[in-house]
């Protein structure tokens, strides 16, 4: 087990794995806006705004949200790799999705301070 000081105290690898890191890959390679191909038979391609990634225990995950509309839910997205290159699916887990959502509210909290 590894341990790390954070805020006087030790962390070990599992507390570590639990707090989000932001990331830029996405945006990096995209730019602020990206757009998504259906894949599942649908000729079908929606833009969205890139708000937020993050990484959240060795996975890489999106915010998105359409940019024309700044009153639409934005949602969060898993993106992943594989040698046909990036996929991004949606989060149906609903322990997951919540796991998520708490790192972002962490994120923003830590960005407002």
């Amino acid at each position: 087990m590894t341990k790390t000081k954070a805020e006087g105290r030790s962390m070990d690898t599992k507390e570590q794995e639990k707090i989000p890191r932001k990331l830029d890959i996405l945006e990096a390679e995209f730019g602020p806006e990206l757009t998504l191909v259906d894949e599942g038979g649908a000729d079908s391609e929606s833009r969205y705004q890139i708000l937020r990634e993050l990484d959240l225990a060795g996975r890489h995950y999106v915010v998105l949200r359409p940019p024309d509309s700044r009153d639409a839910d934005a949602a969060v997205y898993r993106v992943t790799e594989s040698e046909a290159g990036r996929h991004i699916e949606h989060v149906e887990d609903e322990i997951e999705w919540e796991e998520v959502a708490d790192a972002i509210d962490e994120l923003l909290i830590n960005d407002e301070s």
